[in-house]
This record gives structure tokens, sequence and C-alpha cells, in this order.
């Protein structure tokens, strides 16, 4: 499979987040924190496991803050994880834990200003359109999905001696090639 990017996110079928936490963005105070808790529900928790393609889930905690800034809507927050992966040398199970921290905007003008392209400060934040909705769950999800190794290995596991039989080596289109003299 290809490395988890935001780019191959989108390639992914994506029809609806593992769970939903829509926000009304009118429906929020522009003049303060607007703090959002996220726990999840069993029937959540299972779509999240299977979403994500992991054993299970055994901890999960999200605050996410949402504040009006001048022009654009800051979302930050933290989530904390913990779920069993399969290991992909030993398939034995291994307990990962994660704490993912969240910071992205949204603005309804997506043209940066050269001086905030510089700005390292907010380098690895995204700025996504603004709507008049807010699905928490999807960023949320995306956010688990992104930091969640692709192949995990628990440590100290190591791949044993591979064994070369005939029919491996029978299985090389090339082997043709090595009575061919030059």
């Amino acid at each position: 499979m290809p490395k988890k990017t935001k780019d191959n996110l989108k390639k992914i079928k994506w029809t609806t987040p593992p769970f939903s936490r829509v926000i009304k963005l009118s429906d929020l105070n522009v003049k303060k924190n607007n703090q959002f808790i996220i726990n999840l529900s069993k029937k959540e928790t299972i779509s999240l496991v299977k979403f994500l393609d992991i054993r299970s889930i055994n901890l999960f905690k999200c605050i996410i803050n949402l504040v009006y800034l001048k022009d654009k809507w800051e979302i930050k927050g933290d989530v904390s994880i913990n779920c069993t992966l399969q290991c992909v040398i030993s398939l034995e199970d291994l307990n990962f834990k994660l704490k993912i921290p969240i910071k992205r905007y949204l603005s309804s003008n997506l043209n940066l200003q050269s001086y905030e392209i510089i700005n390292y400060e907010n380098i690895n934040c995204d700025i996504d359109p603004l709507t008049e909705n807010i699905d928490l769950g999807d960023i949320v999800s995306e956010e688990i999905y992104l930091a969640l190794p692709k192949y995990p290995k628990k440590s100290g596991v190591k791949l044993k001696n591979i064994l070369i039989t005939e029919e491996t080596s029978e299985l090389n289109p090339f082997k043709i090639l090595e009575n061919l003299k030059i």
C-alpha cells in the first residue's frame, strides 16, 4: 500500500467519517474559546477500529478548542489514543500509545499571504475552507489515520532467516537468462 499522506487520504473511499460531531459555526461564541470533549460510543469505537484497520482501541480522549481569530477559526486540541496493533513481522499484538496535537485553521480566504507562508510556527498547520458546518469527527479520524504507523513493528522483533527453495527460484522469470553468454 502507498505511504499515508494527506494526498493519498483523498484517494481512499471516504464517504463518511467513522464518527461524526457536526458543529454549526454560527452557533459558536466568537468572543471566547469553544471547547468540545469528544467521547466515543461503543458503536463509534467499533467503526473507528474498522476504519483504521487496527485490532482495538483501549483508550480514547479528545479535547478540541475552536477560537475565532479575526478572519478565520482556529481548531486546536489533542487526541490521546491507546490501541492494539498487529506487528507485521511476528503477527503479535502490539500496544501503541499516541498523543496527536491538532492545529488547523478554517478560512474563507485560502490565498495565503507571503508572510504567513514563512511563519514557521504554523508550518505544520492545515488551512481548510470555511463552511457553515464542520465535522470534528472527520478531522480527528483523519489525524489519527495519518499518525498511526502503516507497518507497526514490535521492538526487538527481527525477521527470521528466509529459506530459498527450488520452488521460489523457479518463480524467478530471469532464471533463464543465467545461461546466456554475452
